[in-house]
């Protein structure tokens, strides 16, 4: 190693001395991005801030030439993620920012990390959704996804989280999960289309439609909304056939939801969990639910009525409320017999699927994981948040 630096110095000694520019070899801690799922841990300081520091690596590692996109529903205190974006605009990295209009508010009279960016980039780079309205939708963007075309040498990168960039929903208080897709062209692709259409700003409320439904690729099925007829997790709920047999014994399907918000204006998922559940599934759902919203306390009482065990993190009594949207499905859809995994920003709630703009990615490929076992890690990370509710140690690491 000594004699290579030698020889190195020895290079650089005398291409300087000629006046010209020299490619010097990248360390090893310039390492190609890896796909994988990222949980934060609220529990724990040391990992309740996992999620926020991947983004901070992957806009610092940002090639200059390259893009970023940020599309995000809440832009508030994620201040080393907002240095950062500044840092790679002015280092020759072509960046984006769309959010939705709340992300300009003030909660305590400071100005937001949002505003900071804005206002060091320039409203030609960093918007927001019109007013009272989301980009595509007619009520919010709820969406909460980066692209990177390069960072740290590695192309083609997807973040889709259920995290927000503050501190409500977000750092280091509630349970959230992250993928990274890394050289994932085809979903990048398909991402890339979607923050275009949110960055032009017209309203389209059957863009679900207008994307042909389902936008498939290697990694991953990703679905964009507004929606503005049917329910596709309810589409797939129907499928799910609670006895199956695998390689010659008989199981239950498992049927996990951990979701942030889920109100009773989709009361047809209300029905179909309640009868899987009354046919011998073995469903569970965590959720937060806010105790001054009638339509959302309903929720876990019709749940409860049908023999489903419903763990209610609760908005204001629960330090540690859920806050990741996805769905675990383990046994039969179909005729089909797996494991299966679908997350993004979308809740269980009539705007998630008819006003807002929104993402949910069902996971096929993440690295060397296949679907059955993106499943098992999402399996964990439900299993550590009941775990949490009811007192009990940690099942799992994850």
């Amino acid at each position: 190693m000594l004699g290579q630096r030698r020889v190195w110095s020895a290079v650089l000694t005398a291409v300087c001395a000629l006046g010209m520019a020299v490619a010097v070899p990248q360390s090893a801690s310039a390492a190609k991005v890896k796909s994988q799922i990222v949980f934060n841990n609220p529990l724990d300081p040391r990992g309740a801030e996992r999620i926020e520091n991947k983004i901070y690596d992957l806009v610092k590692g940002a090639r200059a030439g390259s893009s970023i996109r940020l599309s995000v529903y809440r832009f508030t205190n994620a201040d080393g993620i907002a240095e950062e974006l500044i840092a790679a605009d002015r280092r020759g990295v072509d960046v984006r920012v769309i959010a939705d209009s709340g992300a300009a508010d003030r909660s305590n009279g400071q100005p937001t990390a949002y505003e900071r960016v804005l206002w060091a980039l320039g409203p030609n780079k960093v918007t927001t959704c019109p007013e009272n309205r989301g980009c595509i939708g007619t009520k919010l963007n709820h969406t909460k996804f980066l692209l990177f075309s390069n960072t740290h040498g590695t192309k083609n990168v997807v973040v889709q989280t259920s995290q927000n960039l503050n501190a409500t929903g977000g750092t280091t208080t509630d349970w959230n999960d992250a993928v990274v897709l890394a050289g994932a062209s085809g979903t990048y692709r398909a991402y890339r289309k979607y923050f275009d259409d949110l960055w032009n700003r017209k309203v389209m409320p059957n863009y679900w439609k207008k994307r042909g439904g389902q936008v498939s690729s290697r990694e991953a099925t990703v679905q964009f909304f507004p929606k503005a007829s049917g329910d596709p997790i309810d589409s797939m709920l129907r499928k799910v056939r609670c006895s199956f047999t695998y390689k010659g014994r008989k199981g239950a399907t498992q049927v996990r939801i951990a979701t942030g918000s889920f109100n009773n204006k989709r009361d047809w998922l209300l029905r179909s969990l309640g009868d899987l559940q009354k046919k011998g599934c073995e469903v569970e759902v965590i959720v937060t639910v806010d105790p001054g919203d009638i339509s959302r306390t309903a929720v876990v009482a019709t749940l409860r009525a049908a023999g489903i065990k419903v763990y209610d993190f609760g908005l204001y009594s629960s330090p540690n409320p859920m806050h990741s949207k996805y769905i675990l499905v383990q046994g039969q859809i179909g005729r089909s017999v797996g494991k299966w995994t679908w997350t993004g920003s979308a809740n269980l709630t009539w705007g998630s699927l008819r006003q807002d703009d929104e993402t949910i990615v069902q996971l096929k490929k993440i690295g060397s994981r296949g679907p059955w076992k993106i499943h098992d890690a999402y399996r964990c990370n439900f299993r550590r948040a009941k775990a949490q509710f009811l007192g009990q140690p940690m099942p799992c690491k994850g």
